[in-house]
Order: structure tokens, then C-alpha cells, then sequence
């Protein structure tokens, strides 16, 4: 059952309370939940309010309500759905650090398509990739990572990919940041030409990354 779906079950659905009518009659929690995304996608995390999202799909605010008893819990719900569709090929050819890169770089992606919800996950931690994270703590300790040193590790990598995602896409507010290419952006502090320095988000980030895993490399065999 899907994040959305679950929300259909769940106890905000007032046992008793008549469903929506008129033009609220049959909106799913699903279609609530995608136009929500799409909504934040389009505009960012602030433009997600009941009203707001109720007038997108023509409705009253009651009949957003009837499915979610709140907006934390359809916030809770954006973030599950966006997070459960987070899928990464597995291979089991290739050098485990190869994959592990393949892996990191894939989340970083993933997010990238959505960081506002990635923003508002931060007050509502998802609770779907369950499978992705077993991926890559099998990966971890494929590289030779101890099993009990595993699950500290891969939290360790993966805030830090989350985090890094969630800078880079504050760049285009930063007023010390102007964006000259798709991914390449100056850096100027005050009116110092002295500090002025230009950089790309996709090498910083391989950069971070391969950081990491040189880090990893380290701790091989070596339990905590």
C-alpha cells in the first residue's frame, strides 16, 4: 500500500463523517498527494497550504481534510511518497566502490528532481527507502565496512549527500552566488574581487563523495 493509500485507512477519516460531494466527490488521497508534489515542485515548500492546494484541484478545504486530519499529516504523506520512489539499479558487477558511488550519486539525483519536499522532510523525516538503505548497507559491507560499524556509516553518507542537496539548491537565493551555467556558479563575498572564486555543484560533489569513500577505504575491517 502506497504512503497515499495508507492515509485512506488511517484514523483521520472520521468514522461517521459523510464524504465530500459535489466536486470533492472521489478525489483519492493519491491525486491530494500528487498535486501537492507537483504544487511544490512548481513553487517551492511555502506554496503548500490546504487552501492553496484545495483551490488547485477545485475543491473546499473540508474535502482535503476529510483525508488528511491535518497538514503535518499530508506533509508526512508528500514525503513518504517522494521518498518511497527512490529506486536505484542494483549490479553485482563492477568494484564495490564503483557501486557505492553509483549509489550516492543516484540519491543526490533523486532529490534533486524534488528538493523542496526534501526541504520539508527535514520536519518530517520519511519513513519509506527502507529497501534503498538495505542496498547500501549490503554495499557497505561488500567494500568491507564491519557489520556493526555499517548503519553509522551509511546514515553518515547519506545526510551528507541529503545536505549537499539541500545547499546546492539554496544557491539560487544566496546573495553571494550567481549562477553562470547550468551547474557552475561565482562565488563573491562583499565587493572583494580577491574572494571571488568559480566552482561546479557536479565536480564539488564528486569531489565530496570520493572524500568519503577515500574515508571508508580507511575503516575497512576495522569494527567501532
Amino acid at each position: 500500500m502506497s504512503p497515499a493509500s495508507q492515509a485512506a485507512t488511517s484514523p483521520s477519516r472520521r468514522v461517521g463523517r459523510r464524504p465530500p460531494g459535489g466536486r470533492g466527490a472521489g478525489l483519492t488521497p493519491a491525486q491530494i498527494v500528487e498535486r501537492a508534489i507537483a504544487l511544490m515542485d512548481a513553487e517551492g515548500a511555502s506554496a503548500l497550504t490546504i487552501r492553496r492546494l484545495a483551490g488547485e484541484l477545485g475543491v473546499e478545504s473540508a474535502a482535503l481534510y476529510w483525508h488528511f486530519a491535518s497538514k503535518g499529516e499530508l506533509c508526512r504523506a508528500v514525503v513518504d511518497t517522494v521518498g518511497a520512489r527512490l529506486r536505484i539499479a542494483t549490479t553485482t558487477s563492477g568494484a564495490a566502490r564503483d557501486r557505492l558511488e553509483h549509489h550516492f550519486v543516484a540519491i543526490r539525483e533523486h532529490w534533486r528532481e524534488h528538493p523542496s519536499v526534501l526541504e520539508l522532510s527535514r520536519q518530517y523525516p520519511p519513513s519509506a527507502a527502507g529497501g534503498v538503505s538495505h542496498a547500501g548497507l549490503a554495499l557497505l559491507e561488500e567494500f568491507g565496512i564491519a557489520s556493526t560499524d555499517a548503519l553509522g556509516c551509511y546514515r553518515s553518507l547519506s545526510w551528507t549527500v541529503t545536505g549537499f542537496v539541500i545547499l546546492e539548491q539554496n544557491l539560487a537565493s544566496s546573495v553571494h552566488h550567481q549562477r553562470i551555467g547550468p551547474t557552475r556558479w561565482v562565488l563573491t563575498i562583499g565587493d572583494d574581487t580577491n574572494t571571488r572564486s568559480e566552482f561546479d555543484t557536479d565536480d564539488l560533489f564528486r569531489n565530496t563523495l570520493a572524500l568519503l569513500l577515500d574515508g571508508l577505504e580507511a575503516r575497512r575491517g576495522a569494527p567501532r
